[in-house]
């Protein structure tokens, strides 16, 4: 890979001689494919992109968002007519529900149109199948749901003790599907805990307001709220604040919304799992920018290179003050030039 990496730098300075004696380059579309620009998280990979395109010569790329507002065959369809109508394409796309990836890898070999993917993959699918899939990144979603639930868990009047209501996203959702089994994994070593309600919200923050007020119409017994993102979880503390019930009862979640987090600081929620978008966003354009410019070649790259999990951290009272201070008051700098460092490691089978 260093051998890559000096290929890496090497091309980026001839972009910077070609511009110096007046040779024009090619401006590379870096397309960013997400469910809503409504979303905070998903947004995080646009400003991910968009931060490592700062760090290109002038003209060099520049970032287009296709939102596809929960559509599948809005997102499938937009790709597909993007690759087809511009050739000087890369794509980022976290797939608004798993059964997606196949039409989109099938679409980017077509066109010959280099891609990353984020969380959402099938069972059987992989990069190593196709030519132009860079590389599949997500986080280890059963670690995270299992993290936020033990978290939760221990902070129960007594410890291990507690009743509570479970707010899936979408079910065909891998992130989802991984989560829940954090969850089952905590909940086998807790014996201690009863689900009350288990119900999806599709990871919509007015579904989950609605779907907290007809649990706490129903249940006088709540104790938390295991909800698998942050977006459910701000509507489940919207319903609690409503009958003074914010803070008593324990809400998780997951993403790292600014909003979440700051609840987590008043304690309307007891934790969430920060998955640091601008992180995945802007090396997962490095990565397909550097397939599209020759800079690596997809063939040549390792397993671990093309499936491999990120970094996040869980964010809780007890560690709020040390996660503003490294994240949000003073935002960590990534080099693009060195592509390896956003692997964490490989993905748990």
């Amino acid at each position: 890979m260093r051998c890559k990496l000096i290929s890496f730098i090497m091309a980026a300075v001839m972009v910077v001689l070609f511009s110096a004696c007046g040779i024009a380059a090619e401006t590379v579309t870096i397309a960013v494919s997400i469910r809503s620009m409504s979303n905070e998280y998903h947004m995080q990979y646009v400003e991910g992109a968009r931060s490592f395109v700062a760090t290109l010569p002038e003209g060099s790329a520049t970032v287009q968002v296709l939102p596809c507002e929960a559509d599948d065959n809005k997102q499938i369809n937009d790709i597909k007519a993007l690759v087809v109508s511009n050739p000087n394409v890369v794509l980022l796309v976290d797939p608004n529900n798993a059964p997606n990836v196949s039409a989109i890898a099938e679409a980017c070999d077509d066109a010959g149109v280099y891609w990353v993917n984020f969380w959402n993959i099938p069972d059987g699918i992989t990069p190593l199948n196709y030519k132009y899939w860079v590389h599949h990144q997500t986080l280890n979603g059963k670690a995270q749901g299992y993290e936020i639930a033990k978290h939760m868990f221990e902070k129960f009047d007594p410890p291990g003790e507690g009743n509570i209501v479970v707010m899936q996203g979408m079910p065909a959702n891998t992130a989802n599907v991984e989560r829940m089994k954090g969850l089952h994994r905590a909940l086998a070593e807790y014996p201690g805990i009863t689900i009350l309600e288990n119900q999806t919200a599709n990871w919509d923050t007015n579904e989950a307001l609605a779907l907290m007020e007809t649990w706490l119409a129903a249940h006088q017994n709540i104790d938390g709220v295991w909800a698998a993102s942050d977006g459910m979880s701000l509507g489940a503390v919207q319903a609690l604040k409503a009958v003074g019930l914010n803070g008593k009862v324990l809400v998780t979640g997951v993403d790292g919304f600014r909003d979440a987090v700051e609840a987590v600081n008043t304690g309307d929620m007891v934790n969430t799992y920060v998955n640091n978008g601008w992180l995945q966003g802007g090396y997962g354009a490095a990565w397909a920018y550097a397939a599209k410019t020759g800079q690596i070649d997809v063939a040549e790259l390792t397993e671990l290179q093309r499936m491999f999990t990120t970094a996040g951290v869980l964010v809780t009272k007890e560690n709020h003050d040390e996660y503003i201070q490294n994240f949000i008051e003073n935002p960590p700098k990534y080099d693009y030039t060195d592509l390896e460092f956003v692997i964490a490691g490989p993905i748990p089978k």
